[in-house]
């Protein structure tokens, strides 16, 4: 059987999440939910649902734990299951008119109803469904409307900067028109706003942020700041791709070498040359790439591997070389995360790859990582299971 047509029907028939964890739910209370919720500016994904109804169950086992699934709604959302016969079920059931199950329930951080859906679906449609909730969160629009009414104060910059951009949406000219008029400042919110709008390193922003980095890291922590600066650099990268503009590219990658220092400038080369390799669609010169930056990766690295990963073990899971780059990419990941979860991607790998011994081994050691975190080991002990099944 093709590789890929094996892993598609691995992933569709089995319901098993074989290179992510699926949706991961938050295990505190509704308010603390919402809370998170307001403060990282997401809606709060609440899956209603009882202990009895078998539609539940089916997207529970099947579609929750597809990495697809998981990938959209641990980035988007702040995930919460709630029992509708339990605990908070009942009160949450009545406020929000829950009367059939499953119900799933997108919730902004101030309690107010955005989108719902009745019933199960496949992995698309489930995705569907969620996008759909995203589109009615866009606030950008609320706050556009007051800022042509004349509202120029730092707060609605920075709400509609952060909307703007949670949208998808260019937050740019905003932002050069607050600097503009504000080219010094001393309050935190002037450097949040700073932080927020540097989005690309071809930018106003972005030269600010290198130029008060004393200032933001006051505010934000110094691995926050690292990875904004890094992220900045590889959205210009990405730009020059699509506008193709050699000079952009050239101009990212010579600000790389002024603001990142030796280690992490080699990678942003490298991931900058990965990324127009999987422009150009060549699979073998991704692959090559991807083990180098594995090799480069240490402790101190801002790089985000998790999309790497995801490309080789879906776009590119046919190539000669992709289980060893993968595998050295998830085990770097497994050694330099404080993440428990990262161990357990690593021996889900292995198990797929057909290395038993290892995936045994470090299915249980990410177990033990977790019990030494308090957190819940269920995930964890059905790997384990699943693993000593074969």
């Amino acid at each position: 059987m093709n590789l890929k047509i094996f892993l598609l029907a691995l992933i569709t028939f089995s319901g098993f999440n074989l290179f992510g964890q699926g949706i991961e739910f938050f295990h505190g209370s509704w308010d603390e939910a919402k809370a998170m919720a307001k403060e990282s500016d997401k809606l709060v994904f609440v899956d209603a649902y009882t202990s009895w109804c078998g539609p539940c169950k089916r997207m529970a086992a099947d579609i929750f734990p597809q990495p697809e699934v998981g990938t959209y709604f641990n980035k988007n959302f702040i995930n919460f299951k709630l029992d509708m016969e339990k605990g908070e079920g009942p009160a949450f059931a009545k406020k929000y008119s829950i009367r059939a199950y499953p119900t799933f329930v997108f919730i902004d951080g101030e309690g107010n109803l955005v989108f719902n859906k009745v019933g199960g679906s496949d992995a698309a449609g489930f995705i569907q469904m969620a996008t759909a909730a995203v589109n009615k969160f866009d606030r950008s629009p609320v706050y556009a409307k007051k800022y042509e009414e004349g509202d120029k104060s730092p707060q609605l910059i920075l709400d509609y900067i952060k909307a703007l951009n949670a949208a998808n949406k260019s937050s740019l000219k905003v932002a050069n028109d607050y600097l503009n008029e504000n080219k010094t400042g001393s309050s935190d919110i002037h450097y949040k706003i700073i932080y927020e709008a540097a989005t690309s390193s071809d930018s106003k922003p972005f030269d600010q942020l290198i130029a008060n980095e004393k200032k933001i890291v006051k505010i934000y922590s110094q691995q926050d700041f690292n990875k904004r600066k890094y992220a900045a650099l590889i959205a210009s990268v990405r730009k020059s791709i699509e506008y193709e503009s050699p000079d952009l590219l050239a101009s990212a990658q010579e600000t790389a070498k002024k603001v990142l220092d030796k280690d992490n400038n080699k990678i942003f080369q490298l991931e900058s040359t990965l990324i127009q390799a999987d422009a150009a669609k060549d699979g073998p010169k991704y692959v090559s790439i991807a083990s180098e930056i594995g090799k480069a990766l240490n402790e101190k690295s801002f790089i985000d591997i998790d999309p790497i990963i995801k490309s080789l073990t879906t776009l590119y899971v046919g190539e000669k070389d992709m289980k060893s780059a993968a595998a050295l990419l998830y085990s770097k990941q497994a050694d330099l995360s404080d993440d428990p979860s990262k161990r357990l991607e690593y021996a889900i790998f292995l198990d797929w790859s057909k290395d038993k011994d290892n995936a045994l081994k470090e299915a249980l050691k990410a177990k033990s990582e977790a019990e030494k975190k308090n957190q819940d080991t269920t995930k964890y002990d059905n790997t384990i299971l699943r693993i000593n099944s074969k």
